[in-house]
């Protein structure tokens, strides 16, 4: 979790400087820092609060664990929506253009997150099932998981988030330049992490399954549909 940690700080941090650079000569500039502080908080909680019901027979007895993140146990889905859920009611309160933020927002969310997933390669942690291939990850044995004792090399599926993350990053950056409607740059962010998560879990071997598909892959399809439905939307007007 240190590592971790510390990557996902550094994360918020470039977030927090891409974020202030955007909304340089914007009339909420001035709100930067209360927006990320809240949209942070928000998403801590969130993350927290949906790995602890989804894994919550593992809290059952040990109930001061619920409040213990120094070992882990955050949810990337709970962190969108907890994040966003915190933003938006910011934005209620002191009458802000929320659509106009999370669009700003959005590259520094990408970069964020680029950033934040090496935490994953210091820690072992969150990566595929086991492969040959040259760009596979070693993993000593403290960290490798059940059944798979004897298995060295897995997947890096925290690599290949990060270069999912930097095509996405550049698609935003190039319509960004073509001043799209207010609320395009958020939603085609969300239906494409969302698309690219959706098939990084078939290279998991860590995630919890719910039927055909893992948990995190049925949020990434309710978070892909919505998104793409705002788009049309959005573009109907």
């Amino acid at each position: 979790m240190h590592w971790y940690g510390l990557f996902l700080a550094l994360g918020v941090v470039i977030g927090w400087w891409w974020l202030e650079k955007a909304s340089l000569r914007l009339s909420w500039h001035p709100q930067v820092v209360n927006l990320v502080i809240v949209t942070v908080l928000g998403g801590i909680i969130g993350a927290r609060l949906l790995f602890v019901i989804l894994k919550f027979p593992d809290f059952v007895g040990q109930w001061p664990d619920i409040f213990n993140i120094t070992t882990g146990g955050l949810s990337i889905h709970g962190s969108l929506l907890g994040g966003s859920g915190a933003l938006w009611w910011y934005c209620r309160r002191y009458k802000l253009p929320i659509w106009s933020i999370i669009d700003q927002m959005a590259p520094g969310v990408v970069l964020g997150q680029m950033i934040g997933r090496w935490g994953n390669f210091f820690n072992q942690e969150a990566f595929g099932g086991p492969t040959n291939l040259p760009w596979k990850m070693y993993i000593d044995a403290a960290h490798r998981p059940l059944g798979w004792e004897a298995t060295s090399f897995f997947h890096p599926t925290f690599l290949y988030e990060i270069i999912g993350l930097s095509i996405l990053l550049g698609g935003l950056l190039y319509w960004r330049q073509r001043q799209p409607k207010v609320g395009t740059l958020v939603l085609i962010y969300l239906s494409g992490y969302a698309l690219l998560r959706f098939f990084i879990e078939f290279y998991r071997i860590d995630s919890d399954y719910w039927g055909s598909f893992t948990v995190a892959q049925w949020g990434s399809l309710v978070i892909m549909v919505g998104a793409i439905i705002g788009l049309i939307l959005r573009y109907r007007r």
